[in-house]
């Protein structure tokens, strides 16, 4: 029941981010951005997790970009699919360091791989579909994320960058 119940919110969410066309996307996710840069909580952080965008997410690459040239330390997700999980990885320029995958997921070149603990993170942005004003997250439904934080240590401060369509009641 509530795996159905996740799949038909996972269905409405997508296809109402979807629907924002290229420009929407790119104006709203720079006041979104922006508004992540001005958190007290990212301005304190030395470390920051950033997800790189996927479809019709949220569009990180101002704000990645950003963070390199202001001297944070950057870290992003590096999808290991034969063990289901998430490795994380610095990255120190944007555009020299990154390539898509044979799955159109932007990552780093395996020549650029510079593996980062999950405990050395202070502020992790996260991507997802669905949230809540309570701080609760609807991934994408394989549980990558979810499995990754379960095996931290100490939790990194947690940031979700969404439009106003993803965000729900419960």
């Amino acid at each position: 029941m509530l795996t159905t119940l996740k799949k038909g919110i996972r269905e409405e969410i997508l296809c109402k981010r979807d629907r924002l066309n290229l420009q929407e996307r790119a104006e709203l996710s720079s006041i979104i951005c922006n508004n992540l840069l001005n958190l007290y909580e990212y301005k304190q952080a030395k470390v920051v997790h950033f997800y790189l965008t996927i479809k019709s997410e949220v569009i990180t690459e101002d704000a990645v970009k950003s963070a390199i040239s202001t001297g944070k330390d950057v870290v992003i997700p590096v999808m290991d699919k034969r063990h289901k999980r998430i490795l994380l990885s610095g990255l120190n320029d944007y555009d020299k360091e990154l390539a898509p995958t044979s799955h159109g997921i932007i990552e780093p070149k395996p020549e650029f791989y510079k593996f980062v603990d999950l405990n050395d993170i202070d502020l992790m942005v996260l991507p997802g579909v669905a949230f809540d004003l309570n701080g609760h997250r609807l991934g994408y439904g394989a549980g990558y994320y979810d499995r990754l934080l379960r095996d931290a240590d100490t939790r990194p401060f947690l940031v979700a960058l969404a439009f106003e369509v993803q965000i729900v009641n419960k």
